[in-house]
C-alpha cells in the first residue's frame, strides 16, 4: 500500500484533484466578485465583547467612582451587553459591576426607577460619592431594531450598551455641556418631519456632553448661549438678513458648522455668505477621477482617508478657496479632493466631460477670523450626506463621526471626543474600493491561475525527466 502512495498514478491524481478545488474555488470567488455579492465578515472586528479604544482611552482618566447596578435574573443575562458591563469594570479605576435580581431586591429597583417591574438587562449608574446622581437606562435603549416599514415588525439589528453606558457615565461626571443650536426653516434635510434632528445625531450630540437646541434665525436671532450654530444642509437659500445674523455672531467669537447641500440651483445669498468667508461654491456637483477614492464605481461617492479609515463625502458641491481674501481672515482646508476630481453639471451623467473644471476641491475648510480680540469660526463641510444615518449608527464604517466630534469639540473647546459605533448582532460586510476591488480580481483571474499553470509546467516536465 505505501507503495501505491508514491506511484506516479497516483501523484498525478493527487495533483489533478488539488487542481480542481483550486478552479473550483477560483470560480466561485470571482463569480462573487462580479455578481457584486460582498461577504458578511468585518475584517477589523466586530468587538462585540471588547470596548473601543476610544472608550478605554476616556475611562484612562475617569477618576469618579461609580457603582453599576446590573438589573437582571439569574440565568437571563444578555452576553453581549453583560460583556460590555463587565468590561466597564474592568477597565475604570474606580467602577464596580454589581448584580442585582429585580425579584430579590425590587425596593433597590424602585428607588432608583419608580417602577416595580423593569426589563431584564437593565443598568442603573450611581455615584457612589453621591448616591442622588444617577442614570437609569432601559434594556430596550441598548437594542437597535431594523423596523419593516410594510408590517411594522422589529427585528434585533445590533446593541448600543457600550455607547448608552458612556453617556450615562459621562452626565455622571463634573463636566459642563455646551450649547449647541441646529437653524431651522430651509427645507434641512437632517431635520426629519418631526422637527428634529436623527437619534443618531442626537445620541451621538449627548455622547459628548452637547445639549441640543434649535432655533429658527428668520425668527429669532443666535441665542447667546450658543456654543456652536449648526446649519445642516439648508436647501433654501438663506435671507439677507439671516447672513447679516450669521456674519454678527461670527464676528462677537461665535462658532458655526456649515453643511452645504447641493442643490443645482443659484442660492446668491449663501454663496455671498461663503465668499465673505474665502470660499467659492463651484458651478455641479463634486466628483472624484482616481478611483482609488472612491468606492461603487461612482466617481460622486468620494473618500478621503482619515487614520486608519476612510471618510465619505458623497453628492457634494464643489468649494475652492479663494486667492484673495482680507488679511484678517485664515482659511485651512483641512480635507480635499485629488487634482483628478472634476464638476458634473449634468445629474444623469456623472462621467467627466471635456471642458468641466477639474483639479483639487475642499471637502472641508476650516475658516476663523479675529476681530477686537475675538476669534470667530466657520467650519464648512462640503455635503450634508457626511451626516447620514448609515456614517453615525452601528458599525459604520466610515470615520465621520469621529471627524465631526473632532471639529465640534475645536469650535466648542470641549476635551470630549467620543463617537462609538454600536455592535451589530449580524457581522458587519466588508466593503472595498474600486481600486481594492481591481487589485483582489487581478490576483485572482491572473496572478492564481498564473501560478497554478506555472505549477503544472514544472510537474510535467519532473514527470518526463
Amino acid at each position: 500500500m505505501k507503495n501505491s502512495f508514491n506511484s506516479r498514478k497516483f501523484k498525478g491524481g493527487a495533483y489533478t484533484t488539488i487542481l480542481s478545488l483550486l478552479v473550483i474555488f477560483l470560480v466561485l470567488m470571482v463569480n462573487l466578485i462580479v455578481s457584486g455579492v460582498t461577504r458578511t465578515k468585518d475584517l477589523t472586528g466586530l468587538q462585540l465583547y471588547t470596548l473601543h479604544d476610544v472608550s478605554k482611552k476616556y475611562l484612562d482618566g475617569y477618576d469618579i467612582p461609580v457603582d453599576i447596578y446590573y438589573i437582571t435574573e439569574v440565568g437571563k443575562e444578555n452576553k453581549v451587553i453583560v460583556s460590555t458591563a463587565e468590561n466597564f469594570a474592568a477597565e475604570g479605576k474606580d467602577i464596580n459591576l454589581i448584580y442585582k435580581d429585580p425579584v430579590t431586591y425590587p425596593s433597590l429597583v424602585f428607588q432608583y426607577t419608580g417602577q416595580n417591574d423593569v426589563d431584564n438587562n437593565s443598568i442603573i449608574l450611581v455615584r457612589r460619592d453621591k448616591p442622588e446622581q444617577f442614570v437609569f437606562i432601559e434594556y430596550e435603549a441598548m437594542c437597535l431594531y431594523y423596523v419593516n416599514t410594510t408590517d411594522l415588525t422589529k427585528t434585533l439589528a445590533g446593541y448600543n450598551a457600550e455607547s448608552e453606558i458612556m453617556k450615562g457615565l459621562v452626565k455622571l461626571s463634573d463636566s459642563e455641556n455646551a450649547n449647541v443650536y441646529v437653524a431651522t426653516g430651509h427645507g434641512e434635510p437632517l431635520i426629519g418631519e418631526t422637527g428634529k434632528v436623527s437619534y443618531n445625531l442626537e445620541d451621538l450630540l449627548a455622547l459628548n456632553s452637547y445639549t441640543l437646541r434649535y432655533v429658527d434665525l428668520k425668527k429669532k436671532a443666535v441665542p447667546e448661549d450658543c456654543n456652536a450654530l449648526l446649519l445642516l444642509g439648508p436647501i433654501d437659500d438663506l435671507s439677507e438678513e439671516e447672513c447679516a445674523e450669521i456674519k454678527d455672531y461670527v464676528t462677537a467669537g461665535g462658532r458655526v458648522m456649515w453643511f452645504v447641500a447641493f442643490t443645482g440651483t443659484n442660492r446668491p445669498n449663501m454663496e455671498g455668505l461663503l465668499n465673505y468667508y474665502g470660499l467659492n461654491l463651484e458651478n455641479g456637483e463634486l466628483c472624484e477621477g482616481d478611483t482609488d477614492y472612491t468606492t461603487g464605481g461612482h466617481p460622486e461617492y468620494i473618500l478621503a482617508t482619515y487614520g486608519k479609515k476612510n471618510t465619505a463625502w458623497p453628492n457634494g458641491v464643489g468649494l475652492t478657496k479663494i486667492s484673495q481674501i482680507r488679511d484678517s481672515l485664515e482659511v485651512k482646508v483641512v480635507a480635499s479632493t485629488t487634482d483628478s476630481a472634476y464638476l458634473a453639471t449634468d445629474p444623469k451623467n456623472m462621467a467627466y466631460q471635456p471642458g468641466a473644471k477639474k483639479g483639487s476641491f475642499a471637502l472641508y475648510a476650516a475658516v476663523s477670523e479675529t476681530y477686537q480680540g475675538k476669534t470667530g469660526k466657520v467650519y464648512v463641510f462640503n455635503t450634508h450626506y457626511f451626516l447620514a444615518n448609515n456614517f453615525l449608527t452601528s458599525n459604520a464604517a466610515y470615520a465621520n463621526s469621529e471627524v465631526f466630534t473632532k471639529a465640534l469639540g475645536e469650535l466648542c473647546e470641549m476635551e470630549t471626543n467620543l463617537s462609538i459605533p454600536s455592535t451589530s448582532s449580524y457581522e458587519e460586510a466588508l466593503r472595498m474600493t474600486t481600486h481594492q476591488k481591481n487589485v483582489l480580481l487581478i490576483i485572482l483571474v491572473g496572478v492564481i491561475p498564473g501560478v497554478i499553470l506555472l505549477a503544472g509546467i514544472v510537474m510535467v516536465f519532473l514527470r518526463r525527466k
